[in-house]
């Protein structure tokens, strides 16, 4: 399975920070400390960008490292702290991860917690989530 994440919506200046991140905790993730490592495993490939560095493809075997992926860029956007960009699961095409501009998700009907990446249907959900980590 091929999981694809678009960047087609983040400035130039976050591109190249995203792909580095996603890069490393992908590696990390399948215990390889570079691309050449000893007992290297054919079947995991590094993640691949395009000429114009728009879509990061990832190669995977489960079905479930679509969510993980999802939470991983949603991660790496909240340390990075890039607050107006969000991360979605696009609706016409099964195994891509958006990220887009927050007030694009929100037109979507998708709202984001800045602080954790938790999505909800509404204003009211996203509020009273707020006020959780508020009081935390």
């Amino acid at each position: 399975m091929v999981i694809k994440i678009d960047l087609n919506f983040l400035p130039v200046r976050f591109k190249s920070v995203i792909i580095h991140d996603i890069n490393r905790e992908h590696r990390h993730h399948h215990n390889l400390k570079t691309r050449k490592n000893v007992g290297y495993d054919d079947k995991y490939i590094s993640p691949k960008t395009d000429n114009n560095h728009n879509i990061i493809t990832l190669d995977s075997d489960d079905k479930s490292d679509l969510r993980s992926i999802e939470r991983m860029a949603k991660d790496i956007l909240i340390k990075r702290r890039i607050h107006d960009y969000v991360v979605i699961q696009d609706e016409k095409e099964e195994n891509k991860i958006i990220i887009l501009k927050r007030e694009h998700g929100e037109q979507l009907g998708i709202y984001h917690c800045r602080h954790c990446g938790m999505a909800f249907e509404d204003e009211i959900q996203l509020s009273a989530h707020l006020r959780m980590h508020y009081l935390m």
